[in-house]
Parts: structure tokens; sequence; C-alpha cells
């Protein structure tokens, strides 16, 4: 009896020979190398720097600062909470504070850069949040008149507090005298 072994010879085709490079080897690839084009993307001078809220002009922040401190010194002039000897004294006390810092906004409103240019919209924005803070106040009040004794509570921006915004484009601007009063 004959045996024939056979042998199979298996031939690569051109597809198999394309194969080295597999989608669970590209995936890396592609987002290592995204990962390093932003990065240099980021450290160019191409890609913006700074404080969105920051202004272009700083003649606003300069006036912002002395009025905002004006308002400060006023504020001093109201007793503390503790010192009220009713509700109503209270809300009365946060009135008195309130009335400042609206006639604040207004002081800065007046001062404000043309609401054309970018810097206008961002004060126009900040003082926008500000006068949510203030109707917050006078609800606040409100409540002391009617008896309900209970925290203060701010409006929500999003996922934030409206206060957050008003003391982060103070901060920005390097006026610190205009953050939220926490005289409330």
């Amino acid at each position: 009896m004959i045996v024939v072994d056979k042998v199979i010879h298996r031939t690569e085709t051109p597809i198999e020979k394309g194969r080295k490079f597999s989608i669970g080897k590209i995936i890396p690839i592609v987002l290592l190398l995204t990962i390093a084009l932003f990065w240099i993307w980021a450290l160019s001078p191409l890609a913006p720097s700074g404080h969105p809220d920051k202004l272009d002009d700083s003649s606003f922040a300069a006036e912002a600062k002395i009025l905002c401190g004006l308002a400060e010194e006023e504020l001093k002039d109201i007793p503390f909470a503790f010192s009220a000897s009713s509700p109503s004294e209270r809300a009365d006390q946060i009135d008195q504070g309130t009335a400042i810092y609206r006639a604040l906004v207004a002081d800065l409103l007046s001062i404000a850069p043309d609401q054309s240019t970018r810097d206008g919209r961002l004060v126009r924005l900040w003082l926008a949040d500000y006068l949510v803070y203030l109707d917050d106040r006078d609800t606040y009040a409100m409540k002391f008149r009617n008896g309900i004794d209970e925290a203060f509570t701010v409006t929500k921006k999003g996922s934030r507090w409206v206060t957050d915004p008003v003391d982060e484009f103070a901060k920005a601007n390097k006026i610190r005298e205009c953050l939220v009063p926490l005289d409330v």
C-alpha cells in the first residue's frame, strides 16, 4: 500500500496580508494622536487664554471698585442680624442692605461699557445675575415679615447658585469689593 502524504500549503491572500492593522490597534493610536494634538494646540498661542469673564478694558473695573467699596462702607452702618429684636426689624435691616446694593447696581449700569461691545454684554449679564440675587433678598425679607424664619437661599442658575457667577466675575476683574455681600 502506498501512502501519499498530502501537504497542503496554505498561501496568504492579499486580504489577510493587509489585516496587520486591526480596529483594536488603530483606535488607541488615533486616541493618542488626538490627545497629543489637543495639548499641542492648548499650549500654543492659538488657544484662548485667561478667564472668560475678564474684561478687555479695565476702566470699568477701576470705577466699579470705588463704587462697590462705598457700598461696603455704607452696609457697615446697618446693625448685625443678632441685634434685631423682632422678625420685622430683621426684615427692615435686610431691606436697607438690599436698597444699598440696588443703588449700586444702578450706578454700575450707568458706567457700564456700551452694550454692543463684549465688555458691555459681560457687565450686563453680571448685573442681571446681581439683580436676581437682590430679588432673593427681597423674598427673604418678606418671609421674615410673614413670620417664616428659615435659611436664606438663592436662585439656582443651571447647576450653581446665582451668586457663583457674580463672584467669579468680580474675582476675574479684581474687584473683590463687588462680591456678593454676606450680611444676610
